[in-house]
């Protein structure tokens, strides 16, 4: 579902649901909606980067600006905050998720559930998405300058620009499918490429916004600093409105769709679109991963079965 976008819809103009109202109204709507929870879930993200704060201000008190000790503890303390950064974003992608499609949410719980749930992974993201960062930081300047004296810098300064652009569309998907599926990050990685080039549209939206936003909080600081309670929880949110239905489509519903199996995650609604239950948290259980492999779903609601599974190959867990 991009944001401008009705692809889904059963042939061309002509809406499922006269009364529908297009995505980018539907967007704004289900945003406003989860607004007070969305800005309680960002101050919620921003305690998680407090320790990577606390240890730059130590290392500034302890460390000389000129030794070259300093710029070695800066990239280390940046690199190891993500094994905090990674997992709380995991929690984050996890809510914005369910509010994107209208699921109950029980704010502190699914949070924390999907932080320790989701560690291993979203760490190791979350340290790789530190390290890019510090890698960014140093070649983009580093080959500008390098390229005033001689052009032929400009290659690896176009060659990094385009990688950048690349991997950060792909994490469009990639938080959503380390909380969504149970495959290995490498494959996680693998996917989000792919689906970044299946449905180019959505990813160009969200690149878009994100450039936009982006450039006006830097032309417009430190009048902007005070978005910072606002944009992260509002670009995930994005990100999941536009992207989750993509996820839904190529890697979840061909699963269900391959064994004739109902997606769980249908059974929310009715055929007119109703709730049909609420969950609770104190409702949820994880049901044991199979030993035959397979893309195994899982279901956290106990008033569902869940479909067993005989393939080989990763597991997958539906939405939780």
């Amino acid at each position: 579902m991009g944001l401008f976008s009705k692809y889904e819809e059963p042939g061309k103009g002509v809406p499922k649901n006269p009364d529908q109202k297009l995505p980018f109204f539907r967007f704004f709507e289900l945003y406003f909606g989860h607004f007070s929870k969305l800005i309680l879930l960002n101050f919620i993200y921003i305690i998680c980067f407090l320790p990577m704060f606390a240890g730059i201000i130590v290392m500034q008190i302890f460390i000389s600006e000129d030794s070259n000790l300093y710029y070695l503890a800066f990239y280390l303390i940046v690199a190891l905050s993500g094994i905090i950064i990674g997992p709380a974003t995991c929690g984050m992608a996890k809510l914005s998720r369910n509010m994107s499609i209208e699921k109950p949410t029980f704010l502190w719980h699914d949070f924390w559930t999907a932080f320790k749930s989701n560690f291993k992974q979203g760490a190791i993201m979350g340290v790789i998405d530190m390290l890019f960062i510090s890698a960014v930081s140093v070649s983009f300047p580093m080959y500008y300058n390098m390229a005033a004296s001689s052009n032929i810098f400009y290659v690896p300064f176009a060659i990094c620009l385009i990688c950048s652009v690349i991997f950060l569309m792909m994490h469009f998907y990639i938080y959503f499918l380390i909380v969504t599926t149970d495959l290995g990050l490498w494959k996680i990685l693998k996917n989000s490429f792919l689906l970044t080039a299946i449905d180019i549209k959505s990813s160009v939206i969200n690149l878009v916004v994100t450039a936009i936003v982006l450039i006006l909080v830097v032309i417009f600081f430190p009048y902007t600093a005070i978005l910072i309670i606002i944009l992260p929880t509002f670009m995930m949110f994005l990100y999941a409105f536009n992207c989750y239905p993509v996820i839904r489509k190529y890697v979840i519903q061909p699963y269900y769709d391959e064994r004739g199996e109902r997606n769980p995650e249908l059974d929310y609604v009715d055929e007119d679109g109703e709730t049909v239950f609420v969950d609770a948290p104190e409702l949820e259980e994880e049901t044991p991963k199979e030993k035959s492999g397979g893309i195994f779903p899982k279901r956290e609601a106990s008033n569902t079965s869940t479909p067993r599974s005989s393939g080989s190959g990763k597991k997958k867990k539906t939405i939780r």
